[in-house]
């Protein structure tokens, strides 16, 4: 199932949020890696990768001017790289200690593989593919929500529930989209309307959440020096 050429357009404001989404997610991507550059966190590489897949499918959407473009083959395998760098980082930098090094590295190696193997099921039409978007997603999805929650209840700071807000957020708009293409939800007005906004939320908790939690943070001028 595809959309009706559903212009990003036709929705007011839509334009205008993407961008700026975008953004801010291109000036978290710059200083994330300078960052891991200066201070070799490999955290900050993974959680750079998904601001970045951020600002590519923000632009991507402004300058094809279609919703449509979200189903295709490539942004399918992108978008997994946005829960999956944020669940590696949090895997590799969280509650697990010396295990999470190896715990960080084994999820990223999975995401890669779950990628890899969307890109393809998408591209050959395989009936497997939306189960194979699930299985990237599910589980990193809740890597994001509870994560944060058990980083917060160790080192009682609230930033990282920022974290886990975000990862609610986008959840759901996964959810509505994955109810769109199943054909459960008929209508995508509501999605494309509230799905810019929820991205632009989504992109705020994350950024601060990172930036702000001891465990994560990193330099950001003005914000953070």
């Amino acid at each position: 199932m595809t959309f009706l050429q559903t212009a990003v357009t036709g929705f007011p404001g839509a334009v205008i949020i993407l961008l700026i989404t975008g953004v801010v997610a291109l000036i978290f991507t710059i200083f994330l890696v300078l960052d891991y550059l200066k201070n070799k966190k490999l955290p900050h590489l993974f959680i750079a990768l998904a601001f970045f897949v951020v600002f590519a499918a923000g632009v991507l959407l402004v300058l094809f001017n279609d919703y449509e473009l979200l189903m295709t083959p490539i942004i399918s395998m992108l978008a997994v790289f946005v829960p999956g760098g944020l669940a590696a980082a949090l895997f590799y930098e969280s509650i697990f200690g010396e295990n999470g090094k190896k715990i960080g590295l084994g999820y990223a190696g999975f995401i890669v593989l779950m990628a890899v193997i969307i890109v393809i099921t998408k591209a050959i039409g395989s009936p497997i593919a939306s189960t194979m978007v699930m299985l990237a997603h599910i589980p990193s999805g809740l890597a994001i929500v509870v994560l944060p929650i058990l980083v917060y209840m160790k080192d009682k700071e609230w930033t990282a529930i920022l974290v886990s807000v975000g990862g609610l957020l986008i959840s759901v708009a996964g959810m509505l989209l994955a109810f769109y293409v199943s054909g459960i939800l008929a209508d995508p007005t509501i999605i494309f309307v509230l799905l810019p906004w929820i991205l632009l939320v989504v992109s705020a908790c994350f950024a601060f959440g990172f930036l702000y939690t001891s465990k994560w943070t990193f330099s950001v001028p003005v914000l953070k020096p």
